[in-house]
Formats: structure tokens, C-alpha cells, sequence
């Protein structure tokens, strides 16, 4: 994968789907690369989302749980997926970085029946699901698991964004919204990525 005039294509050049968001705004300056999920577990569904300007929300690139790759928002432009967030003396992360959403339930409660389920009320099988403790939080509960196939193609258009915009970081919502986001959470292999994306391994 390369960038080509601020779009995500192929090495061959053969563009990756886009899907255009409404939800975009002035010249974004790409200093972090900020990790999110979906809250959902379909990208067809989080395209619809983004699609609607309704939803007040975008991200530069959603990646469904089989690899499926769309891009929303050129890279040049400025992305609605952190809302209102900080880091360091940055506020507005928006302004200031690439958003990746990836197709996942995030974090899950479980229903008197023992099957865990998502804020949206869906049943996630119990096969997909991890308990572990949120690096913000103090107990314990379910979280969606990433399938490797996701984390590999993330891996890989984080290493070509990197590549072409040399990030600061790559980041979390939950790093930049504390107490507000949750996301990617801690099924995410953060350190592992980071490191990968930014050569330090």
C-alpha cells in the first residue's frame, strides 16, 4: 500500500474503496495516529454511520474484522473521530491526526442469561470475548477480541501512513479522551503496534 494525492491505494495504484463522509473540515496537520473501535461489529454498518451527516463523526480509514479496508476522509482533511480530547498541550485531536477505526464490539457487559452482550444489545459469542481490566479502570469485564486478519491489515496501513506522514505517535482514544473513551482498550496489542508502526523494535 502507498498514499497517492492524500488516498490510500494499492501498490499496483488500484484505489481502496472510499466511501465519502460528510463529516470532515479544514486542513488536518498529521502529527498522531489515533486508534479507535467501532462499537459495533460490522463495517458496512460503521460506513452507513460515518456516511450520515447526522452522525457528527467520521475517520480517515475503517477496517472491518476481516481486513476490509475503506477510506473516509483524505488524508488531507480533518476527520470527526476524537471529539473533544488532549494530549500534552494539543487540544482538539482532530486538528492534529489520522483516525483508524476498527470494527469491534469494545467493551461488553454479561446478561443475567451468562451471554455477553454490547451497549447496542447484541450477543457477542462467548468465543470472541476476553475479561480483562481497562488500563483506566479497576475491574475487570468483557471486551470484543480483534481477529489477527484486522490487526495484520491495520498494521500495514499504519506502516504506509507512517511512512508518508512520520507520526509523533500512535495513540489511543482512551489516551486522548480519558474517562470519556474506552477505546481501542485492552485487547488492543497498543505496545506491539506502536513500536511496529514506528520502527522502535
Amino acid at each position: 500500500m502507498k498514499v497517492d494525492r492524500n488516498m490510500l491505494v494499492s501498490e499496483s495504484g488500484n484505489p481502496i474503496q472510499f466511501e465519502k463522509s460528510p463529516n470532515y473540515s479544514a486542513i488536518v496537520t498529521p502529527l498522531y495516529l489515533v486508534m479507535h473501535y467501532t462499537a459495533g461489529p460490522d463495517l458496512d454498518g460503521a460506513v452507513s454511520w460515518f456516511a450520515r451527516r447526522e452522525s457528527n463523526a467520521s475517520a480517515h480509514i475503517v477496517i472491518g474484522r476481516d481486513g476490509r479496508i475503506v477510506q473516509m476522509v483524505a488524508f488531507d482533511k480533518r476527520a470527526w473521530h476524537s471529539g473533544k480530547s488532549q494530549w500534552g498541550e494539543l487540544e482538539g485531536l482532530n486538528e492534529y491526526s489520522i483516525g483508524i477505526e476498527l470494527a469491534n464490539n469494545g467493551k461488553l457487559t454479561k446478561r443475567d442469561d451468562g451471554n455477553w452482550i454490547s451497549w447496542a444489545k447484541l450477543v457477542v459469542p462467548a468465543d470472541e470475548v476476553t475479561i480483562a481490566t481497562h488500563k483506566h479502570e479497576n475491574s475487570a469485564t468483557g471486551w470484543h477480541e480483534y481477529p489477527a486478519q484486522q490487526i495484520s491489515v491495520a498494521l500495514e496501513v499504519a506502516i504506509c501512513l507512517n511512512s508518508t506522514y512520520r507520526f509523533r505517535d500512535v495513540l489511543g482514544h482512551e489516551d486522548v479522551s480519558p474517562g470519556r473513551k474506552c477505546d481501542p482498550g485492552p485487547l488492543f496489542p497498543m505496545s506491539n503496534f506502536r513500536s511496529r508502526v514506528l520502527g522502535r523494535e
